[in-house]
């Protein structure tokens, strides 16, 4: 075969090799541990496609919506009595290792920004940061309103216990009867001074 032919078809065969191996990563929406972006770990925000990352855990049940405009939200809905007090236990964003030594032993700023979901909403959240066995920050209660609206604490997050990366932020829908849900826009987590 002529060198004129052979390095054409050559290198077409390449790109075709390389388009094929990254093809069933194309639109995948993101999954695992929330990791930091490895420059400023002062602000990290969760939101859009990367909400998709919560772990639903227990009963719950979660589901990526996308808006009219655009935007995604977080679905997360629950039964009555499905979801036990520990906060691994039901809806939880995971935070990589990297994120947990950023976080350790400073004061954070968690920030929820929800509403009660379109059926069945809920009129109440609770969020938890928990650092596994080092401790956590204790289930704080917010009333929802009928828009999006933020809601925030504070938290001393305790020294890294070990290596493993066991934080992680819980998220779920105060359930006093039957199904309740809501619906998370976006999540910041803070240090602060």
């Amino acid at each position: 075969m002529r060198d004129r032919i052979f390095f054409p078809l050559a290198g077409l065969l390449v790109i075709l090799m390389v388009f094929l191996g990254l093809q069933p990563g194309i639109g995948q929406l993101p999954t695992g541990a929330v990791a930091g972006d490895g420059v400023s770990y002062d602000r990290i925000v969760i939101e859009g496609a990367y909400l998709n990352k919560v772990i639903a855990g227990g009963e719950a049940r979660t589901r990526l919506q996308r808006l009219p405009d655009k935007r995604y939200v977080l679905q997360i809905d629950a039964e009555a009595d499905a979801l036990a007090d520990a906060p691994e236990l039901g809806p939880h964003f995971r935070l990589a290792p990297d994120i947990e030594q950023q976080f350790s032993s400073r004061k954070l700023r968690v920030t929820v920004r929800a509403r009660p979901a379109e059926n069945q909403g809920a009129m109440e959240m609770k969020v938890n940061y928990s650092t596994g066995r080092a401790g956590e920050s204790g289930w704080h209660t917010f009333a929802l309103q009928p828009d999006f609206a933020d809601f925030s604490f504070e938290y001393d997050v305790p020294a890294v216990v070990g290596d493993q990366g066991v934080d992680y932020i819980a998220v779920r829908p105060v359930v006093p009867n039957k199904r309740r849900g809501i619906l998370v826009e976006r999540i910041i987590l803070e240090r602060l001074p």
